[in-house]
């Protein structure tokens, strides 16, 4: 579950799952994170504790070669 962008996910969900909650580490000075962007870091998060399985992590230029 992921809160809305102004009030994240109200507290009485928090304190009834808090030991599943997981927080994304944010600057002092930060509000809040775009939504789409937490959902992203999360599920890269989850792919790269899970070593990638069944994805590609390497590949080819479309025009040029790597060195």
């Amino acid at each position: 579950m992921f809160g809305k962008e102004s009030a994240g996910i109200p507290e009485e969900i928090l304190v009834d799952h808090e030991d599943t909650c997981i927080r994304i580490p944010m600057g002092p000075k930060i509000r809040s994170l775009n939504l789409s962007n937490s959902v992203a870091i999360v599920l890269y998060e989850a792919l790269r504790q899970n070593g990638f399985n069944k994805m590609e992590t390497e590949g080819e230029l479309h025009r040029l070669k790597w060195k």
